[in-house]
C-alpha cells in the first residue's frame, strides 16, 4: 500500500522499493504522508504501467527482429515465437528498515522463496515474462514477521551464439529488467509502513536448453531496495521442429581411376556406377552414403555402397581406410561436431560388421569446420554435407 499502514509511538518499520520512495513525516502521535491515493489506485497503477512496459517491449522487439534465414539458417532451425513456462526455488535476502523502531530489530533476514513464470520468445534478442514470486518473510525481535510477495512483468535481453537457435537450444546468457508490484503482509503486531508498492527490478542469469525443450536456469534478481533473490529453475519451451529433408552427402572432386584393360582385344566395358575401387586411393560415389534425418543411421543405399567398399578392402589387405564425415552450419557447432563423429563411427562399425578389421580403419568427424562451399544457399549446404573415404598403403 502507499502512505502508511500503522504508527506506533510515532515510529514504524519501513518496507522500501527502488522507485519513488514516499517521504513520510512522523509526528509524536500521528503519521502524515504527502500523497494518499484513492481506494483501488494502488493496485491499478502498477497494472497499467505493467501493460505499457509489455507493449513497448513487444513493439521494440518487433522492430529489432531480423528476417528469418538472414544468417544462413533454414526456417526449421531458427527461433520462433515459443511460449514457455518455468518454476524456480532459491534463497532470498530481506532487509526491512527497522531503524525508526528501537524496540524492534531484524533477526531473520534469509528465507526460502519460489517463483513461477510464463513467457514468450519475441525474437532472438528479447523475451517477455510474467512472474509471481513468494520471497518468504523477515523476522523481528521480540516478535513478528513481514511477508514479501511480488508480481510483475520483465523483458529478458539474450546474448550468445545460441540465442537464435530453435527453442534457444544450448547455453545462453541474459539480462533482466522489469516492473513489479510488491505485497507485504504482517504476521503478529508489527508496526510497519510500505513506502511504495511498485518497483523496478533488475537481474541476470544463464540458461541451458536441451533438444527436447526442457532447460535449466540460474539467476539473481533484485526485486526492490530490500529484497534480493537467487534461484535455480526449470523451464519448458513449447513448439515442434518442422521436419527437414534427409541429409544428402556429396562426393569430393577426385581424379577418376583409370579403367582396367580388358583381357581380350575388344573395347573395355564402362565401369559400373558407383565406382568403389577402394584399392585406388579415394573412393568415389560417396554421394550415396546418406543418413536418416538428424541421426547416424545409414540408409539402404548407403549400406549397398559400403558393401562394395568392404569387398574391395577385403582384396586390398595392405591398405588402410580413413573415414571423414562433414556437416553444414545449420544448428549449433557442438551439435554438428557430435553428429559428424557419430556418422563416421557408424560407417566404421558397418564395415567392421562386413569383416574389415577395425585396426585398418580410422573415423573422424569435422562438423562444420571444413566446408567446400557456402552455407548461405541450399545447394552449398548440400555439398558441405558429405562423407570422404580415402585408402592409404
Amino acid at each position: 500500500m502507499t502512505g502508511y499502514s500503522g504508527c506506533l509511538s510515532g515510529s514504524f518499520i519501513r518496507c522500501r522499493t527502488l522507485t519513488h520512495l514516499l517521504t513520510v513525516v512522523c509526528w509524536r502521535n500521528s503519521c502524515v504522508a504527502p500523497w494518499h491515493p484513492r481506494p483501488g489506485l494502488d493496485i491499478m497503477k502498477p497494472l497499467v504501467l505493467t501493460l505499457l512496459i509489455a507493449g513497448s517491449a513487444s513493439a521494440l522487439a518487433g522492430c529489432m527482429a531480423p528476417r528469418q534465414g538472414t544468417h544462413g539458417l533454414p526456417e526449421a532451425d531458427t527461433l520462433r515465437r515459443h511460449l514457455y513456462a518455468g518454476v524456480g526455488i532459491g534463497r532470498s535476502r530481506l532487509e526491512p528498515d527497522a531503524s525508526e523502531v528501537p524496540a524492534y530489530t531484524v533477526n531473520d533476514r534469509d528465507a526460502t522463496g519460489g517463483q513461477i513464470t510464463l513467457g514468450i520468445d519475441i525474437n532472438k534478442y528479447v523475451s517477455a515474462e510474467l512472474h509471481s514470486a513468494d520471497l518468504g518473510s523477515a523476522g523481528f525481535d521480540p516478535s513478528g514477521r513481514i511477508n514479501y510477495h511480488t508480481y510483475g512483468v520483465t523483458a529478458l535481453l539474450y546474448a550468445g551464439g545460441n540465442r537464435s537457435s530453435f527453442r534457444r537450444q544450448g547455453l545462453t546468457g541474459y539480462g533482466r529488467v522489469g516492473y513489479g508490484y510488491l505485497e507485504n503482509t504482517p504476521v503478529g503486531n508489527v508496526p510497519f509502513v510500505k513506502d511504495h508498492a511498485t518497483h523496478v527490478l533488475f537481474g541476470a542469469g544463464v540458461e541451458y536448453m536441451t533438444r527436447i525443450g526442457l532447460g535449466i536456469r540460474a539467476e539473481g534478481i533484485a526485486y526492490d531496495e530490500d529484497a534480493h533473490y537467487a534461484q535455480l529453475g526449470l523451464i519448458y519451451r513449447t513448439g515442434r521442429r518442422p521436419q527437414r529433408q534427409p541429409v544428402q552427402t556429396v562426393e569430393t572432386e577426385t581424379p577418376t581411376p583409370a579403367p582396367v584393360p580388358a583381357p581380350a582385344v575388344v573395347a573395355a566395358s564402362p565401369a559400373p556406377q558407383p565406382v568403389h575401387n577402394a584399392c585406388a586411393g579415394t573412393v568415389q560415389g560417396t554421394d550415396r552414403i546418406t543418413f536418416h534425418t538428424d541421426s547416424a543411421a545409414l540408409t539402404a543405399d548407403a549400406r549397398q555402397l559400403l558393401d562394395g567398399v568392404a569387398d574391395d578392402l577385403a582384396q586390398c589387405s595392405t591398405r588402410s581406410l580413413a573415414i571423414s564425415a562433414h556437416t553444414d552450419s545449420v544448428g549449433s557447432e557442438s551439435y554438428n561436431q557430435a553428429l559428424s563423429e557419430r556418422r563416421a563411427a557408424s560407417i566404421l562399425d558397418y564395415l567392421e560388421s562386413r569383416g574389415i578389421d577395425a585396426d585398418r580403419m580410422s573415423a573422424r568427424g569435422f562438423g562444420e569446420t571444413q566446408p567446400v562451399d557456402t552455407n548461405s544457399t541450399k545447394e552449398g549446404r548440400q555439398r558441405n554435407r558429405r562423407v570422404e573415404l580415402t585408402t592409404t598403403p
